[in-house]
């Protein structure tokens, strides 16, 4: 990845979670940890900062976070023409990143990613 092209990512968020246990937390403030903890994986991997815009047709709102759930997500390069990331990340019910997953480039988008179990 080019260092220039990261400078500011849009992160495209397709599905969200995946809700697997209890209540806690908006699902929301989940998403938006995972947004977080990949923009700063990616800053600190291309060494300047990296700001992202969340998509506004992202799947994640108000619902409730459960113990554990995982949101997909798709870095987008600042014109929303390619893709230049793609992350897995497991958030508690407080809404912190427990695991941050990197996805291969060529791998499914995010929307597939949270309608399959592999």
């Amino acid at each position: 990845m080019k260092s220039t092209r990261l400078k500011k990512v849009g992160i495209v968020l397709a599905l969200s979670a995946i809700p697997l246990y209890a209540h806690a937390t908006s699902s929301r403030a989940g998403l938006e940890a995972c947004a977080e903890a990949m923009v700063n994986d990616l800053a600190k991997n291309q060494g300047s900062p990296v700001v992202y815009n969340l998509d506004p047709e992202s799947k994640s709102g108000a619902g409730s976070l459960g113990r554990r759930e995982v949101f997909h997500l798709d870095a987008m390069s600042p014109d929303g023409q390619e893709v230049v990331a793609r992350m897995d990340c497991v958030v508690n019910k407080k809404a912190e990143v427990t695991k941050l997953i990197v996805v291969p480039l060529d791998g499914e988008d995010a929307r597939i990613r949270a309608t399959t179990l592999n």
